[in-house]
């Protein structure tokens, strides 16, 4: 009875991460259109000594549109797997939080091997391998959730930025990479693993030794729970870079981009400054002097 209950449970887990991640895509795909910063160099813009864009070419509109898509490629794969952004700005929680991610990037590996084992396509030499992969995996993702949960407890700069939510997240994974690598490690063969987590999914076998029911259902845990997360930014990093920073399509010629600036351009400013002044729009705000410069005398 026990694997049929884990086995639900993981199967209804998966439905509400698969469900709760498309729907943020959704909202992120359909959100008002961003704030065009016009931020340059743009990883796809053909490389210039001094940074800048194809806007400084002479009449830039009447000449093809150029993108360097290694480019993209090159800064993704650094942030990707360097955390290139984390060394850049805030390099004190780096190194833990490389190891954090390159476990779950293993563990990642893991799942997708133990199922094409399942499936009967994994090869030869890849089986032993997993064993490599998940104790790697496990420990890298509890250690690395660990050294995370302890610097946001006990350092001044990061304690004010961490919620009760963050630290639940570092809980359950460091439990879930605990339980993974002793699962990984202390299985006699990874055909056994494979079978053990695949019966449950199946709805087959009436018992499961309380390891292997324990990281089956600390894992659907962390599923359920992470539409709701700021996790999520491993796909909605896309519309960060690709649709906020690296976003400099012109507006000529593409009316369903002008037509949304449009209805950008008509929100309310809710927000006072010197330079801004709250109950105009955007469009009032963008083409009209600030009241802090009017009869200053400058042109």
């Amino acid at each position: 009875m026990t694997g049929i209950l884990i086995g639900g449970w993981v199967w209804f887990c998966v439905g509400v991460f698969v469900v709760g991640c498309l729907w943020k895509a959704f909202r992120y795909a359909t959100a008002p259109v961003h704030l065009r910063w016009d931020l340059y160099p743009v990883a796809h813009e053909p490389r210039r000594d001094h940074g800048g864009s194809y806007l400084e070419e002479r009449e830039w509109w009447t000449k093809p549109s150029r993108k360097d898509r290694l480019g993209e490629l090159g800064v993704m794969a650094a942030e990707i797997l360097l955390l290139k952004g984390v060394w850049e700005h805030n390099r004190r929680v780096w190194w833990g939080s490389l190891m954090f991610h390159w476990g779950l990037y293993l563990l990642t590996l893991t799942t997708v091997g133990l199922g094409l084992e399942v499936v009967g396509l994994a090869r030869g030499w890849l089986v032993p391998m997993l064993a490599v992969t998940g104790t790697a995996g496990g420990a890298g993702t509890a250690v690395g959730a660990l050294i995370l949960l302890g610097m946001r407890a006990f350092d001044p700069l990061l304690r004010p930025y961490t919620s009760p939510a963050d630290r639940a997240n570092l809980l359950v994974l460091c439990a879930f990479g605990t339980l993974s690598a002793f699962v990984a490690a202390w299985t006699p063969g990874m055909e056994t693993v494979a079978r053990r987590l695949a019966d449950p999914l199946r709805f087959r076998g009436s018992a499961m030794d309380p390891l292997w029911a324990a990281q089956m259902a600390v894992g659907g845990l962390f599923l359920l729970y992470f539409p709701a997360t700021r996790m999520v930014h491993f796909f909605a990093k896309y519309f960060t870079y690709h649709k906020v920073r690296w976003d400099d399509e012109p507006v000529a010629g593409n009316p369903r981009l002008a037509a949304r600036l449009s209805a950008a351009l008509d929100f309310g400013v809710d927000w006072s400054a010197s330079h801004v002044q709250t109950g105009r729009t955007w469009a009032e705000v963008a083409t009209e002097l600030p009241e802090a410069t009017k009869g200053g005398g400058n042109d």
